[in-house]
């Protein structure tokens, strides 16, 4: 089992929005101009995702690292995670995790459900997404 179906099948079992998981990379790339559609892996175009995987039985490309989100809104905010997001996608990121119940802990003062989505989708606008 390769890991772009251990990821996919993770992301089936622990009920994160695949949804979400897959319009962020399509935001995030194509705001990047990079193509989330799947050329055969070894294609200049998927060569610009970082270790360009598969995102399991689709044809979206996905880099084989994923920035994950569920400290945005509490314990980072939006500057730090402006700066976190820049990082991944200047190295080939396009992939990106985020849940219903993201930002974590659930039990601190600033958390609101939607945070970490709100400051996702501002950067996507900043970058052109």
């Amino acid at each position: 089992q390769n890991k772009a179906n251990r990821v996919a099948h993770t992301t089936t079992m622990t009920n994160i929005p695949a949804v979400a998981l897959i319009a962020l990379a399509s935001l995030v790339s194509t705001a990047r101009g990079l193509s989330t559609t799947a050329p055969p892996v070894g294609d200049a175009t998927a060569s610009a995702v970082a270790g360009a995987r598969r995102l399991g039985r689709s044809d979206l490309v996905v880099s084989e690292a994923c920035l994950g989100t569920m400290t945005f809104g509490v314990q980072n905010d939006r500057s730090d995670a402006f700066a976190q997001l820049d990082l991944a996608r200047s190295r080939g990121v396009n992939f990106i995790d985020t849940a219903e119940l993201y930002p974590v802990p659930l039990t601190a003062p600033k958390w609101r459900a939607g945070a970490t989505e709100e400051i996702l989708g501002e950067y996507v606008e900043s970058v052109g997404g």
